[in-house]
């Protein structure tokens, strides 16, 4: 199989939870809520991805599996998690804007005055453009080492990702504490591997 068609697969994998939300939207079997369960679950898939993809590096030097033969290599592991990361951020922010605003400019800006948790949200997401559009292995030599410096700001979007997480519920903080004591081991792995 090439490694062409495993990146395809890949990602075809990784947008499955999108191609559930829309047959559950189609089939209005989005609950009481929906607007609220839709901006729930590409948030909190938003998350997950980025989780992942900081995963790659303490899996891939702590265990050292030889995935290229089996899978692909570990690069594009990560990218495509860092672009489904980068993918269910915009869907989680076209559901705020499309179903929340009505696409009101004056009320989107309105609501993240008001509300500094969209703001961290909307921050996270600003972060996350430039490492998306620089992914590519022709942007990682243009740049030569600011790629990495640049990519680094994946470490303060996703906790920005999990603060705006944290900020919205207020009360029931157990799954962004999940999120949080992932982040922290995810760090405290990267520092010993670092060191």
């Amino acid at each position: 199989m090439t490694t062409a068609l495993k990146v395809f697969l890949f990602s075809l994998l990784c947008s499955l939870p999108a191609w559930d939300l829309a047959w559950r939207f189609l089939n209005d079997e989005l609950g009481a809520n929906p607007v609220e369960f839709l901006e729930h679950h590409t948030g909190d898939w938003t998350i997950y991805f980025l989780l992942l993809t900081l995963s790659i590096t303490p899996i891939q030097k702590f265990f050292k599996p030889n995935w290229n033969r089996w899978l692909m290599p570990m690069h594009l592991v990560r990218r495509v998690l860092g672009l489904s990361a980068f993918g269910y951020a915009l869907l989680h922010l076209a559901t705020y804007l499309v179903f929340d605003m009505g696409l009101s400019l004056t009320d989107s800006v309105n609501d993240i005055i008001e509300r500094p948790f969209i703001l961290i949200g909307m921050v996270s997401l600003i972060l996350l453009i430039p490492l998306a559009i620089t992914s590519t292995a022709s942007w990682q030599k243009r740049l030569k080492r600011h790629w990495q410096t640049l990519h680094k700001a994946i470490y303060t979007l996703t906790f920005l990702g999990i603060l705006h997480y944290a900020l919205l519920v207020k009360a029931d903080l157990f799954q962004p504490l999940i999120y949080l004591s992932l982040f922290a081991i995810l760090m405290l792995l990267r520092i010993r591997f670092d060191s």
